[in-house]
C-alpha cells in the first residue's frame, strides 16, 4: 500500500471523530507536510527518511514539528493495526529543539513591494500597508471593523482575529490591545475607511461578507515577490519586518513594541528581534551624544 492510500484511509476514519476545524488542520498539514511520502510504499519509508523529512523543515519551530511527526506516527499506527507494518518507523523518532530564523524584509525590499502593490486592488494595497506599519497579524487584519477604527484619536482598537475556521478572541489575551495609526499609514487608512463607512468590516468580499482567510491577498502577494525576485516569506513576515525596523531606527523601545505587538512582555521581543538587530550589528555609532545640554 503506498502512504497516500493510508492518508485518505486516516482522514476518512477522522472525519467523524474530529471538530471540522481540526480535520481541515489535519487534512491540510497531511497534504503540504507530509505530501513528501505520497508516492512512497508504507514499507519502503524508513526512520532515517523521517528524519531526514524533519530535518528539511526550517520554517517552522519544534511544537509545529512535534505536532506533524504526531500526524505521521497516528498514520503509521493505523498500519500496524491492520498487520501492513511489523514495526512502526516513527518510534522512537525525537524532535530536537529548533526555532526557525525571522528573515524580515529590509526598507529598501518594503519600498518596493508597495511600488509594485499599485499595479494591484487598492484594498490589497491597504491590506499591505497595515501589515507593514502596524505590525498587526493577518487575521486580525481582516477581523478589523470600521467601527474599530479610530480617525480623530489615531488609534486602532484590535478585538478578535480571523481565519477559515471563523472569527474568535486574539491569539492571547494582550493580544487584545490598541496601537497608533502612524502618519505613515493614516491618510490612506482614513480614504479607505471613509470610502467604506457603511461595512461593517474593514475588508470585505464583493458580497459584503468578511474574508474567511488572507488567501486572495496571497495570490497578489506572492506575484509581487516573484517579480522583484524576492525570496518568499509568508504575510505574517511584515510583522517582523514592522518589529526589526522599528528597533533598528530606534523608534520604538522593546517594552513599547512589546505592547504594540500583543505580547505580555518584552521577553518575546528580546528574544526573537533583538537578538536578530545584535547579529546585524558588528559597528555602533560612536559619534553620539550621550549627554546634550
Amino acid at each position: 500500500m503506498y502512504f497516500k492510500e493510508l492518508a485518505i484511509l486516516f482522514l476518512d476514519i477522522k472525519k467523524g471523530l474530529y471538530k471540522i476545524s481540526t480535520y481541515y488542520k489535519v487534512e491540510g498539514i497531511i497534504n503540504n507536510r507530509l505530501s513528501l511520502f505520497f508516492s512512497y510504499k508504507i514499507s519502503d519509508i524508513k526512520p532515517s527518511f523521517i528524519k531526514f523529512w524533519l530535518s528539511s523543515i526550517d520554517d517552522v519551530g519544534s511544537k509545529s514539528k512535534k505536532h506533524y511527526l504526531n500526524i505521521l506516527n497516528q498514520i503509521f499506527k493505523l498500519a500496524l493495526d491492520d498487520d501492513l507494518l511489523s514495526k512502526n518507523p516513527c518510534e522512537n523518532i525525537k524532535i530536537i529543539y529548533f526555532k526557525p530564523k525571522i528573515n524580515p524584509f529590509n526598507s529598501f525590499e518594503v519600498n518596493q513591494i508597495l511600488e509594485k502593490s499599485l499595479n494591484y486592488n487598492y484594498k490589497f494595497q491597504i491590506f499591505l500597508k497595515i501589515g507593514f506599519y502596524t505590525g498587526m497579524r493577518t487575521g486580525e487584519i481582516l477581523a478589523l471593523k470600521i467601527k474599530e477604527i479610530d480617525l480623530e484619536k489615531r488609534i486602532i482598537y484590535i478585538n478578535s482575529t480571523r481565519s477559515r475556521f471563523g472569527e474568535g478572541a486574539p491569539k492571547t489575551f494582550y493580544s487584545i490591545r490598541k496601537i497608533p495609526i502612524f502618519n505613515i499609514l493614516y491618510t490612506d487608512l482614513k480614504n479607505f475607511v471613509l470610502s467604506n463607512k457603511n461595512n461593517t468590516y474593514l475588508f470585505e468580499t464583493q458580497y459584503n461578507k468578511p474574508y474567511r482567510d488572507d488567501f486572495v491577498f496571497c495570490k497578489f502577494y506572492k506575484q509581487i515577490l516573484k517579480d522583484l525576485s524576492l525570496s518568499y516569506r509568508r504575510p505574517y513576515t511584515m510583522r517582523h519586518t514592522f518589529a526589526t525596523n522599528f528597533l533598528l531606527n530606534s523608534n520604538l523601545s522593546p517594552l513599547e513594541l512589546s505592547k504594540i505587538l500583543g505580547h505580555s512582555s518584552p521577553e518575546m521581543v528580546y528574544k526573537v528581534y533583538v537578538k536578530y538587530i545584535d547579529d546585524l550589528k558588528d559597528n555602533f555609532k560612536r559619534d553620539i551624544q550621550i549627554y546634550k545640554i
